[in-house]
């Protein structure tokens, strides 16, 4: 093959690896993400296979607006409303409760000092189940666990990041006040759940005005897009913005029209290729990314980390399940709360943010990216792998046990 001379030479190397790494997945029922991985780690021993090095915000900016806004445009919004405590309390408390748990690990195992340790937390907290998805999808797995799952992943992120902007400012001026950090907060949280509504209230609008449906179409790219880019000039989370936004779009068509069956079928149809081509092209690069020789060095430190963060996973689970069940009488089954627990794995979230901190040079950089790439890796083999096998054994499947799809109602 000759050397890349051209962006469209990139683009064209990037589709052809993706293509034939989802056909021998496929043949194979083998993970694709994790095939995918693999790939990019092997396309940069190849010299004259050349492909983008993206930067962490390009990333950031790039692809991760159309996945949020692909699962967001799926999502069972009236299932959502009615599960929004459990989402939330996962999304939010489980997440603090993980942040916490990986600091104090790291601050005593892994020699970081308490702002490394807590940004270690922060990275490696959010989870990305994108390679689990496909295998539910496939093997029916009740669609009210998988909502459960996929509405924690989507609020997690915003939560990650917007503690992650506070910790980086923390780091790079020295100290912040009390107050500094209630109005990054507020800017973040507050400003991105604004945009988003009045966004998604604004589109909403416009396809109820137009009928064409390729205009449709280049309305919702502009939306995804726009309202990321548009949050983050404005401090506020672009995740938090898109997600929102995504769910009223989602919620308002359904509920009041604006688009015909033909629309609807083709933006559907658009946004899950799209999506499912910015994740495998986030995995790509999580493969390019990877320095094997770094995480030999801390294959140790990867392994103790990685066990830690299950254990301590599945004790947030169960915590809050009790918690939810004491307060509004809603039952987290144990086969739920141990499908909740192996679901957790990490992902690209968790890359873009410990290469976002490369930038500022702390002291035990080199560890904190080892980790994160090992437990990202770790997580998406043990766990990605072992689903199918998961998924059969606690009954998650309707088709598998149609009587389990009762045991998570109040």
């Amino acid at each position: 093959m000759t050397s890349v001379t051209s962006p469209l030479d990139a683009v064209f190397n990037i589709l052809i690896i993706v293509t034939a790494i989802t056909f021998v997945a496929r043949r194979f029922r083998f993970p694709h993400t994790i095939a995918l991985i693999f790939a990019g780690l092997l396309a940069t021993f190849t010299p004259n296979l050349q492909l983008f090095d993206l930067e962490a915000d390009i990333i950031l900016s790039v692809l991760l607006p159309p996945i949020i806004f692909q699962e967001t445009l799926q999502l069972d919004i009236d299932g959502l409303i009615d599960d929004s405590d459990m989402i939330l309390s996962y999304a939010v408390a489980g997440t603090l409760l993980m942040v916490v748990a990986v600091a104090i690990f790291a601050f005593l195992f892994s020699g970081f000092d308490p702002a490394e340790a807590f940004l270690l937390g922060v990275i490696i907290s959010p989870t990305d189940p994108i390679s689990v998805i496909g295998t539910f999808r496939t093997m029916g797995v009740i669609k009210r666990f998988q909502l459960l799952v996929t509405g924690e992943s989507l609020f997690n992120d915003g939560v990650a990041i917007v503690i992650y902007s506070i910790l980086i400012s923390i780091v790079t001026v020295g100290s912040l006040t009390a107050l500094d950090v209630v109005r990054i907060s507020l800017v973040n949280v507050v400003g991105g759940v604004l945009l988003g509504i009045a966004s998604g209230f604004v589109v909403h609008i416009l396809f109820c005005w137009t009928d064409d449906k390729f205009a449709e179409v280049l309305i919702s790219v502009i939306a995804a897009f726009g309202v990321f880019r548009l949050a983050e000039e404005l401090g506020a989370s672009g995740v938090i913005a898109t997600v929102l936004a995504g769910l009223i779009i989602n919620y308002r068509c359904r509920n009041y029209g604006g688009l015909g069956g033909e629309s609807r079928g083709m933006l559907d149809t658009l946004w899950e290729f799209v999506g499912f081509t910015a994740s495998s092209v986030a995995f790509i690069f999580i493969g390019m990314k990877l320095d094997p020789s770094s995480l030999f060095q801390y294959l140790g430190p990867i392994i103790a980390l990685t066990l830690f963060i299950i254990i301590a996973r599945y004790f947030m689970v169960v915590l809050i399940a009790e918690v939810i069940q004491t307060i509004s009488g809603k039952r987290v089954p144990r086969n739920w709360r141990l499908g909740i627990l192996w679901s957790g794995l990490r992902g690209a979230i968790s890359v873009v943010l410990v290469l976002g901190v490369g930038v500022i040079r702390l002291p035990h950089i080199e560890g904190m990216t080892a980790l994160t790439f090992g437990v990202v890796l770790a997580t998406n083999l043990i766990q990605g792998l072992s689903m199918s096998r998961v998924v059969q054994k606690l009954e998650l499947s309707v088709r598998r046990a149609p009587s389990e799809e009762g045991n998570g109602d109040a």
